[in-house]
């Protein structure tokens, strides 16, 4: 006789582990996996710039009221003398504008403008390329693709200054929609693109913070001045560092000659 085989074997009961506690531990590792894989891909991506350091400046035209204060880059020594964002209609800055110094000698022909004076005034509007065309009726410079300075009816031009010679730089943001500087560098082109705030140093830079736009609607714009001596002969740069405006072709050069 053979003995028939017993297949009522009892399983464990899966009632001694709750599901909703696998479900729920499930749910936590996978969520633990994701939060490591995109931390390793935050961390693998190149952080060139960084928005909280340009707001950062932009709030300074904002809030603070006054700036006093020097400095020495080797190449040249600076003192900031202005109130930040002063007011200034539209009207005045592009009157001044096209209003040159009479020791200012403008060739539009080499985009130069050349200065024979141991004190010099430079003014400038940081503004878009349509309004600069439209107000100079020259043609952008062949590197520029976006925002531009515009000095003394010139676009970009480059500044020819006697050595030694204090230089004042008072700029007016004429541009309707972005924030502009206008900042002071041996470092020449071609520029990243930037955030600057981080690299000024880097960059052997002096300059002032950012202008906020212009408001049209009550034809107002904002100005800055400051002053610097350039003290070594040699080429310079004056550039804008906000985002990639120094990359698409706003800045220009100074020629400091003995």
């Amino acid at each position: 006789m053979f003995l028939k085989p017993n297949f009522n074997l009892e399983l464990p009961k899966m009632s001694k582990i709750p599901v909703l506690a696998v479900i729920l531990v499930t749910i936590g590792l996978g969520s633990f996996v994701a939060v490591l894989a995109y931390s390793a891909y935050v961390a693998s991506v190149p952080r060139t710039y960084q928005p909280g350091l340009v707001q950062q400046h932009y709030s300074v035209v904002q809030t603070q009221n006054t700036l006093e204060s020097t400095g020495t880059f080797g190449y040249a020594t600076g003192q900031w003398q202005s109130t930040p964002g002063q007011s200034v209609t539209v009207q005045q800055a592009v009157q001044m504008m096209r209003t040159p110094p009479s020791y200012a000698n403008v060739v539009a022909s080499n985009d130069t403008v050349s200065f024979d004076s141991q004190a010099v005034s430079v003014f400038v509007l940081a503004i878009s390329p349509d309004r600069a065309v439209s107000l100079t009726g020259m043609h952008l410079p062949n590197y520029s693709s976006d925002n531009v300075f515009v000095i003394y009816g010139l676009i970009n031009p480059t500044l020819v200054i006697p050595s030694g010679a204090s230089v004042q730089f008072t700029v007016v943001n004429l541009d309707d929609d972005m924030p502009h500087n206008l900042v002071v560098s041996p470092v020449g082109p071609p520029y990243p693109y930037m955030g600057m705030a981080g690299m000024m140093s880097g960059y052997g830079m002096y300059g002032m913070p950012f202008l906020p736009p212009a408001d049209y609607s009550h034809g107002m714009a904002r100005e800055y001045s400051y002053a610097l001596t350039f003290t070594q002969p040699g080429t310079y740069w004056y550039l804008c560092t906000y985002r990639d405006h120094a990359e698409t072709g706003m800045y220009g050069r100074i020629t400091v000659v003995a």
